[in-house]
C-alpha cells in the first residue's frame, strides 16, 4: 500500500507531460502562447538580474571600498553596449 502512492504520482505526472508534449506538437495557438510566455519571463528575469547585478557591483565596492569594481562593472557595461 506504501508503493501505491508515489506509483500514482509517476503514472499521473506522466499522463500530464504526454499530454503537454501531445499539444505543444498539435496544436499552434497552445506553442504559440507557451513561447510567448517564456519569452516574457526570461526577459523579465534578464532585467532583473542586470539591475541585481549593478546593486551587487555597487554594494561590494562601498564594503570593500574598492572603486575598481565599480569601474569594471561599468566597462563591461559599454563592452555590451557595444562601445
Amino acid at each position: 500500500m506504501k508503493r501505491l502512492g508515489p506509483a500514482i504520482v509517476v503514472l499521473l505526472t506522466a499522463a500530464a507531460s504526454s499530454y503537454v508534449a501531445y499539444k505543444l506538437v498539435t496544436d499552434d495557438d497552445f506553442r504559440n502562447r507557451v513561447r510567448r510566455e517564456v519569452v516574457d519571463t526570461l526577459s523579465t528575469s534578464t532585467k532583473k538580474v542586470v539591475g541585481m547585478s549593478e546593486e551587487v557591483a555597487v554594494r561590494t565596492a562601498q564594503m570593500t571600498r574598492n572603486p575598481k569594481i565599480n569601474q569594471e562593472w561599468v566597462a563591461r557595461q559599454w563592452e555590451q553596449v557595444g562601445y
